[in-house]
């Protein structure tokens, strides 16, 4: 299974995000893949991006598959559930915080549930990335976070080679901006990275 840690928040990386739904070409029915999500936060980010990006047709059909739900948060991740603690670090941001509350709302013993409209968009699969087949179909956009840095090399090329195949031609990969060593580059012969001069690292498949 994938490892990741389990401190996320929302809106992380949010600009990246932002570059990397603005560069695809959406399916009919759009697909993207969580690939590490810890506890959440990002699937429901994108979630949030995608229903003020897309038209409501097309955002009614979006399917987010989020694999490596963290055991020790359980069914609350499913539900859409956050302690006040967790969303402290949006409520700074005067940005992202009103569309963080347009799509949540707040619980009477103070916590923070998602909205069932954005809720509803996300699949949690607990899913071994090295060991286990691929999600099946073609996805227009896969983000991997915090994750590379668990893998040898031998291990990510093996899964840069899995995101590349069941990517859609010119599908959108994103990896951890932080990411910048070149062992974790996305190799050259199987992705073309979008903005060179940024520093979110996002790759269109070739």
């Amino acid at each position: 299974m994938i490892r990741t840690g389990v401190v996320s928040f929302f809106f992380r990386d949010e600009k990246g995000l932002r570059r990397a739904i603005d560069n695809v070409s959406w399916q009919a029915s759009p697909k993207i893949w969580s690939a590490g999500c810890s506890a959440g936060q990002e699937p429901f980010t994108i979630a949030m991006i995608c229903t003020e990006k897309m038209n409501k047709w097309k955002f009614r059909n979006l399917k987010i598959y989020a694999t490596d739900i963290v055991k020790k948060f359980g069914n609350r991740i499913q539900q859409g559930i956050y302690t006040n603690t967790e969303v402290n670090g949006i409520k700074e941001n005067t940005v992202n915080y009103p569309l963080f509350k347009k799509y949540s709302e707040i619980l009477d013993d103070g916590r923070y549930k998602i909205a069932d409209e954005i809720k509803s968009r996300v699949t949690f699969i607990q899913h071994d990335v090295l060991r286990e087949d691929p999600l099946s179909g073609e996805f227009d956009m896969i983000t991997c976070k915090n994750v590379f840095e668990y893998f040898n090399i031998e291990e990510k090329l093996k899964v840069y080679n899995i995101f590349y195949k069941v990517l859609k031609p010119a599908g959108i990969l994103v990896i951890d901006q932080k990411q910048r060593n070149v062992e974790f580059q996305a190799p050259e012969e199987l992705f073309s990275r979008i903005c060179k001069e940024c520093v979110e690292r996002i790759y269109r498949k070739r």
